[in-house]
């Protein structure tokens, strides 16, 4: 397979994976309410995750792994900083 087009093809599951946050993002920032049912458990392995991607991108010259990966661990910390805004120290079990 052309290395353009798996690079083409990681840049469009980047991005799909990518906005598959930003609806639950914008509500949140709309109705802080609706983040009390979220788990930060749930949040902090979505970053991990998103975080492990960025080296096993950046450590095989993936451009576009590493640039989504990076964005999805920072759009995971902010839905994890919204639902701490909400639920203070407590947070619901894994769910």
């Amino acid at each position: 397979m052309d290395a353009a087009y798996t690079e083409v093809l990681r840049f469009v599951a980047g991005a799909t994976n990518l906005n598959s946050s930003v609806p639950q993002l914008a509500a949140n920032t709309r109705n802080p309410q609706l983040a009390s049912g979220q788990s930060i458990p749930r949040k902090c392995l979505q970053c991990g995750g998103n975080a492990l991607r960025v080296i096993y991108g950046g450590s095989v010259g993936y451009i576009a792994m590493t640039t989504f990966a990076t964005l999805g661990c920072l759009m995971g910390r902010a839905l994890m900083l919204q639902v701490r805004a909400v639920n203070g120290t407590h947070t619901p079990a894994f769910t």
